[in-house]
């Protein structure tokens, strides 16, 4: 959590974000485990209604997850943190 791009990204998503782990399949561990690589697993709609036979993302939240991939395009390009 105290990660530079932890905070990178919850200045992407806006307003006061917090930050949980979680105990769901991602390969960011691995990333961080196996080489050191600082991860952060984020996307549209809710884990609740993820892997399920009537799975869904409402329109709004791809709209969201749309714009806040924009601007981490952006802010990557124009970024200070460690590659």
């Amino acid at each position: 959590r105290d990660e530079p791009v932890i905070g990178f990204v919850q200045s992407l998503l806006g307003g006061d974000r917090s930050t949980e782990k979680i105990s769901f399949g991602s390969e960011a561990g691995l990333f961080k485990g196996e080489l050191g690589i600082p991860g952060v697993v984020c996307g549209p709609g809710s884990i609740q209604q993820a892997h399920r036979p009537d799975e869904f993302v409402a329109i709004e939240q791809l709209g969201i997850c749309a714009g806040m991939l924009g601007r981490l395009v952006d802010g990557l390009c124009e970024s200070s943190l460690p590659a």
